[in-house]
């Protein structure tokens, strides 16, 4: 098996964040699985950032989510778009409406209630229920989360308007 050593480097330019890339899943380490990027650099996924499971040997689209200081990337399998994260923040509010308004989950609730519940990672789940909040769309409290008292409902697919 290849050491981290045997694959290249990347040069300031050639990897950006959110750049979406391929990836094959090389090994299994105490912080997370390091995968093979466009098969020339190798990369860590975090195991906060794991959403699914994975399997030395499969191969998944990533993305990058930063090249440090030192040459080593940072790679998410989650999709770092605007459009990914507003789909996440809409379905944790549909979610609490449909719960009449609180659920009893938050940032101290399991990695698999979340995946189970919105298909995403612990780390998005936060970073959505931050942004909630700061939008004072929900508040959290102790026991879980609560739609704010002027949050809106979100609009059904199916309403006409």
């Amino acid at each position: 098996m290849k050491n981290d050593k045997d694959y290249d480097l990347p040069s300031p330019s050639a990897l950006r964040a959110r750049q979406a890339v391929e990836l094959e899943i090389l090994s299994k380490t105490d912080l997370g699985y390091k995968a093979l990027i466009d098969d020339r650099y190798v990369g860590l996924i975090y195991h906060s950032e794991i959403s699914t499971p994975l399997k030395i040997g499969q191969y998944l689209k990533g993305w990058i989510k930063a090249v440090r200081p030192d040459g080593k990337i940072d790679l998410s399998i989650t999709q770092l778009d605007e459009a990914s994260r507003d789909a996440l923040e809409e379905a944790i509010m549909v979610y609490l409406h449909r719960k009449g308004g609180s659920a009893p989950i938050s940032d101290k609730s399991s990695p698999e209630e979340i995946q189970k519940l919105f298909g995403t990672s612990k780390a998005n789940f936060k970073r959505a229920i931050g942004r909630l909040y700061k939008s004072r769309q929900i508040v959290i409290e102790d026991a879980g989360i609560r739609i704010a008292g002027d949050a809106k409902e979100p609009a059904s697919p199916w309403s006409k308007g």
